[in-house]
């Protein structure tokens, strides 16, 4: 049994590839992921196949995630598989070549497992040591050296770890593409090999021939890579993580703002503004690229660009106030905050449908989303004006029935002739906000009407 972790003539890499396998999950269970079943989430934070980031430049998860196992059942299972086909195989081959193989392989799993559902996290040794598998089954199909008796013992033995495997992989949530990815690469190698040595065995391949092996490998392994699509749900999910993390960031300094409120320097929260201004802007950038999917990702995406644009405006209002000594929560910075909460709650409950619908942007009135860096904080545009005047709110009977403009006749809005009106009241300032919160920023009209 310990036999099988140290390394020997005709049976090296196989140890060394057990051992590291082992080595990783120790380290994985000192971060504190679960021994039985880690979460997806530890799984990718480790060097896991996650299609959005390994297509968006994390090349090098095809590689890592052939070592990381989802607990120990999966661990064990593996690598008693590797330790089976290792020990007859590398023997056979020799020790370089079967390192190329594993990990030609191993690349080659990865990039099926992505490409069949990039969306799930992909981990384990499974993709290598099927096409190790693979290699093998060629080996014995094509040698013409060893008899048949030979090749029906290790054929045999292939056959019970294939078997356990397979039975294992018709569980939920294993990763079969990884294992027809590997396998199918194992078979070509496989041929490659038998190619080389004139369909018999040997351990001594000429390094030459190694190492254009393992090139024209690789060369295949970067073009496929280069070659898979990164969009729809794909690039969706990963420009949805990456608004997360910009959000978070650009948000610190409204948390500080918030706690010094009029006290804050210019000279201080200005730079901050600005880097916040530039994180929505590449928010934004990575937002408008997304334009192939489809229903409710759809509507995500177009609120969270509103979204987005009026956090920038946002930002815009708040430096330039800093910078010209203004107050910060003006009625019209409270009208964008308003706007903005309006959004904020349709993402959380997952009511964008409702946001995108227009009557429901014009009862929020939200502000238009190309804002000039430099434009006065007292014009907002809106999505049908340039420069659209503050809107009150109009409350009836104590009933809230919208907003309007100092310009228009309540009775023109409300229907009511002046017969039926029995006052109108207007507030304004902390009157109305107190009465209304930031509903009324921009002043309440108030109508009683004839009982």
């Amino acid at each position: 049994m310990l036999q099988s972790f140290v390394p020997r003539q005709g049976y090296y890499i196989t140890p060394i590839l057990l051992n590291s396998n082992l080595f990783v999950f120790i380290v994985m269970l000192l971060l504190g992921i679960s021994f039985i079943d880690p979460e997806a989430g530890q799984l990718f934070a480790v060097g896991g196949n996650y299609g959005p980031y390994t297509l968006s430049g994390q090349w090098w998860r095809l590689f890592t995630s052939t070592f990381i196992h989802a607990g120990i059942i999966h661990l064990a299972l593996n690598m008693f598989a590797l330790v089976s086909v290792g020990q007859q195989l590398e023997q056979l081959i020799g020790r370089i070549p079967f390192l190329i193989a594993y990990i030609l392989c191993g690349l080659s799993g990865s990039l099926l497992s992505i490409w069949w559902d990039g969306t799930r996290v992909g981990v384990g040794a499974s993709g290598a040591i099927f096409g190790m598998f693979g290699l093998l089954l060629t080996l014995m199909a094509l040698e013409q050296k060893l008899t048949w008796q030979e090749k029906k013992a290790m054929l045999a033995n292939l056959g019970f770890v294939i078997g356990i495997n397979l039975l294992f992989g018709m569980k939920g949530g294993i990763d079969n593409a990884a294992h027809a990815g590997g396998l199918i690469a194992g078979i070509i190698l496989g041929a490659v090999l038998m190619w080389r040595s004139g369909r018999r065995i040997t351990q001594n391949y000429s390094l030459v021939g190694n190492y254009l092996t393992a090139g024209a490998g690789l060369i295949v392994v970067v073009l496929i890579y280069v070659l898979l699509p990164f969009k729809g749900q794909l690039r969706y999910l990963y420009t949805s993580d990456q608004f997360a993390q910009n959000e978070e960031q650009a948000m610190q300094v409204l948390y500080k703002l918030s706690e010094v409120g009029d006290e804050a320097k210019a000279a201080e929260f200005v730079p901050q503004l600005e880097a916040g201004i530039q994180l929505w802007d590449e928010s934004e950038t990575m937002l408008e690229t997304i334009d192939d999917v489809q229903g409710k990702d759809k509507d995500r995406v177009l609120v969270l660009l509103d979204y987005v644009r009026l956090r920038k405006v946002s930002y815009q209002m708040l430096r330039d106030d800093l910078k010209h000594n203004r107050p910060l929560m003006n009625p019209k910075q409270q009208q964008v905050l308003y706007a903005i909460d309006g959004y904020a709650r349709a993402l959380q409950q997952g009511k964008e449908g409702d946001v995108v619908d227009t009557r429901f942007r014009n009862e929020y009135e939200m502000p238009d989303i190309k804002v000039p860096e430099d434009a006065p904080s007292e014009t907002i545009a809106t999505p049908n004006s340039n420069a659209a005047p503050l809107k009150a709110l109009l409350v009836i009977d104590g009933v809230k029935k919208g907003y309007m403009t100092d310009d228009q006749e309540p009775e023109a809005i409300t229907g009511l002739d002046e017969e039926q009106i029995e006052s109108i009241t207007v507030l304004k300032g902390k009157e109305a906000q107190a009465l209304y919160g930031a509903e009324g920023a921009n002043g309440v009209i108030q109508i009683t009407t004839k009982k």
